[in-house]
Formats: structure tokens, C-alpha cells, sequence
């Protein structure tokens, strides 16, 4: 696959940047589908000092605004550009402990409405240009939709806690007592991939795939830089030299790869993880479940064929927010700084921090980290505790049983030897014994001594 068309969304920064720099190296003609026209344009004139013949072209697109998503597929259509591939990669996620909602214009809860009721709607108005290029010379088209290993509570409860199955029936988390944020991001990207399975069962025989992919854990992405002071500082200087994580270039790659590899033509319906295919959470599998989120993320973004829903009631008379006037909300995840910059002089989203500023940040977090690692600690304490105190009574339920086991085999044996001494003294003394001591030996050995 070469010179072909995709949309990349959150293409000015992190995976989303290393995505589109790959797919320009590559002499493909991509469209930044992002917020900040600011950012891109310095996104776009940073790729054109390594590319200078990139095809690397923004269009403004907004997630959190259903009206902005239908401008921009005009947008696009006025370009009068085929489209090959559409890669749905820009998310946020707010402070996962937040339990403060926040909305977009269309009042919906933020992080669904923009990881993925903004993404079913641009997916959606794009599906015709998809089809009619799978249908041409080109013979396919993709979809690969960025989703999150979050998604599943049951592998990641050291990191997520006990989070819930999601409830349709509560989409934005409106009852009491249902939000956090960390909820919410794990919600909005369990939906990612229902969406991706559901949608590839209706673009069956269509030459349309469509694929979600994890690109791993990477400590700098934006949702991480949002979850306080503590998490931000242990991700940025101490997660990011751990082996469980992953490089911006390597999430990127596992992007690419799904979008243009040929071992991934005609493969479609697949949660991909690594480059290798994984089984997604048992909530995302249901079918019933993908089929109900799908008719009601059409209902809620008023798409033609779907019948129209109104978000309920937020629980509190807060103001509705366009993700424009959100601060915390990022286009998606943020580059890493290179590794030998950490000591000196960081690099934090483009720019460069002194040592002295970075002395003050840490000063800043240190409280929030001493405490978060008293916390852990104290937690980690208690669970060994509970372990010693279960081992003590498990050994000692095995030494009794083990004890009870060897007085058994013990008496037995007594009884054993008791058996046979008397079988031995009852011979001794048998009519027949006299007879046999008796008896004369033949042919004596003569023994020198």
C-alpha cells in the first residue's frame, strides 16, 4: 500500500505525530484531523524540516462538537480526495480520581462523547467514501480505531482498581455515585471496541475492514499527564525507563501496521495488541451489548436512520463545555522526550524545562508522591499481612494433618511388627520346632579360629 489518503484525528502530537511522520515517509498523502490549528501547523512545519515533500494537510476537527465532525467531513469532501484509510486515534482521559463531570456542547459526558460518540459520527459520514474506494481499483479500505488495554478492569486492576461493566442504560454516568474518571475513560474505550466489532459485521463483503488496536502502555500520553501531580511526575521520570512500556514510535508502529501492512488485507474485526491478535474483555464481546451501544450512540449524535435521543439530565446544573474551553483536554498522547534529556533539561510537549524548574516540580509532587507511595505501601503491608496470617494457619492445618498422618502410619507399622513377632514366637513354639533345632548336621566344616 503507497500514495494512499487517511485521516489521521490527534495527528499534531504523540502516537498520532509518529503515525502521520511514518505514513508521509512512507509517500502517503494524510490530513491531520485535529482541534488546535496552532499546534498542527507547528506539527506540520516540524515533519517538513525532516520531509520537506510531505503531503501533510490540517483540517479542523473538533470531537466534543457533533456540528464541528459534520464541517469537517464537508471539508473533506470539498477536497475531492479519495479516502483509503481513516485511523481514530485522538482520545483524552480527565483526572482519573476526578469525580467532577465535565460536558461537551452537546452535553454529553466529555470523555465519551469525545473518545467515541465523535468518532462514531466522523466514522459513519465517511463510510460512503470508504466503500466507494474498496469497490474501485484500490479493491480496500480500513478503519483502525485506538483503543486501550484500560478496557479491560479484570487484566488491570493493579492500575484501574474495581471498576464496573458498563451500563447503556447510563452511557454519561449520570446516577449517583457512578463517576470517576478513570471509569470513564475505561467505559469510552470498551465502547471503542464494540464499535469496531459491530461495525465490521455490517461492512461485511464491503472490502471495508475495520480493526481496534492497543499501541501499549506509554507513560507520556495525555490521559496520565491529567491524573494529578503525583502520577504525572512518576510516569514523565520513572515509568517511562520501565520494561512494560512502550516508545511513541513503537505505539506508532502497531498504528501503521494495521493500516497498511498486506498481512492485514481482508483481516477485519480484531482487537490487535503488539502486532499480534488478543481477546478483548468479556463486556466488549457481547454481541447484544455492541448492537444496543450502537443504536443508541446513533440516536444520541442524531445520525440519519437512527432514532433520536436527548442526553438525560446531567445530576448537577453544571454549564455544558465545548472541549475548546476544556484545559486538561488533550488532542491525544504527547511525544516522549528523548531519554538523555530527563537529567538536564526535559522536554514536556515541545518545550524545554531548566533544572531549576524541574527541582520546583519535583518539590511541588514530592508531598503527592510520599504520600501515594505511604498509601500503596501501607496497602501492600496489609496484603502481605493477610498472606502470613493465611500461610501460619495453612501450615499449621498441614502440620497437624501431617502429624495425624504419622502416628497413623506408625501404628501400623507397630502393629505390623507385633504381627509378625508373634507369627515368628508361634512357630518357635509349634510341635514341629523341637524336631528341626534337633536334627544332626552332615559333613561339619571345620573352622580355623
Amino acid at each position: 500500500m503507497s500514495g494512499k489518503v487517511f485521516i489521521v484525528t490527534g495527528a499534531n502530537t504523540g502516537i498520532g505525530f509518529e503515525t502521520t511522520k511514518m505514513l508521509c515517509e512512507a509517500g502517503h498523502d494524510v490530513i491531520l484531523a485535529c482541534r488546535s490549528e496552532e499546534k498542527t501547523a507547528k506539527a506540520i512545519e516540524k515533519l517538513k524540516k525532516k520531509l520537506p515533500n510531505a503531503l501533510a494537510t490540517y483540517m479542523h476537527l473538533d470531537l466534543a462538537d457533533m456540528e464541528s465532525v459534520r464541517k469537517f467531513v464537508e471539508d473533506f469532501h470539498a477536497t475531492g480526495k479519495k479516502l483509503n484509510v481513516l485511523i481514530n486515534n485522538a482520545g483524552l482521559g480527565l483526572n482519573f480520581k476526578d469525580t467532577k463531570r465535565q460536558y461537551t456542547k452537546d452535553n454529553f459526558e466529555l470523555t465519551m462523547g469525545t473518545n467515541h460518540l465523535g468518532h462514531f459520527l466522523l466514522t459513519n459520514l465517511l463510510l460512503k467514501d470508504l466503500k466507494k474506494t474498496a469497490s474501485g481499483d484500490d479493491g480496500e479500505a480500513r478503519i483502525v480505531v485506538v483503543a486501550s488495554s484500560l478496557h479491560d478492569p479484570e487484566t488491570n486492576k493493579k492500575l484501574t482498581g474495581n471498576l464496573q461493566s458498563m451500563d447503556l442504560d447510563d452511557l454519561f454516568m449520570y446516577k449517583e455515585g457512578a463517576y470517576n474518571g478513570m471509569q470513564a475513560y475505561k467505559n469510552s474505550k470498551a465502547a471503542n471496541i464494540m464499535f469496531a466489532y459491530e461495525l465490521s459485521r455490517q461492512l461485511a463483503g464491503t472490502n471495508v475492514t475495520v480493526n481496534a488496536v492497543c499501541p501499549g502502555f506509554i507513560p507520556a500520553t495525555e490521559f496520565m499527564r491529567n491524573s494529578g501531580k503525583a502520577m504525572k511526575f512518576f510516569c514523565r521520570y520513572v515509568l517511562r525507563f520501565s520494561k512494560i512500556t512502550r516508545t511513541v514510535h513503537q505505539g506508532a508502529s502497531s498504528l501503521v501496521s494495521l493500516a497498511t501492512d498486506e498481512k492485514y488485507k481482508g483481516v477485519t474485526g480484531k482487537y490487535v495488541r503488539e502486532d499480534q491478535e488478543y481477546k478483548s474483555s468479556e463486556e466488549t464481546l457481547d454481541e447484544s451489548k455492541q448492537q444496543k451501544l450502537w443504536q443508541i450512540s446513533g440516536g444520541y449524535v442524531k445520525l440519519e436512520g437512527f432514532e433520536p435521543l436527548e442526553p438525560p439530565t446531567p445530576p448537577a446544573p453544571e454549564p455544558a463545555k465545548s472541549a475548546e474551553t476544556v484545559k486538561s483536554v488533550p488532542e491525544e498522547a504527547a511525544e516522549v522526550p528523548p531519554a538523555d534529556s530527563v537529567a538536564t533539561t526535559p522536554a514536556v510537549n515541545g518545550v524545554k524545562q531548566t533544572v531549576e524548574e524541574v527541582k520546583t516540580e519535583v518539590k511541588e509532587v514530592a508531598g503527592d508522591v510520599a504520600e501515594q507511595v505511604k498509601q500503596d505501601v501501607t496497602a501492600e503491608v496489609t496484603k502481605i499481612q493477610e498472606n502470613v496470617t493465611e500461610i501460619k494457619k495453612e501450615v499449621s492445618e498441614k502440620i497437624e494433618t501431617g502429624l495425624t498422618d504419622l502416628k497413623t502410619k506408625a501404628d501400623d507399622i507397630i502393629e505390623n511388627v507385633e504381627t509378625s513377632v508373634k507369627d515368628v514366637v508361634e512357630g518357635l513354639t509349634s510341635t514341629e520346632s523341637p524336631a528341626i533345632i534337633a536334627a544332626p548336621v552332615e559333613n561339619p566344616v571345620a573352622v580355623e579360629g
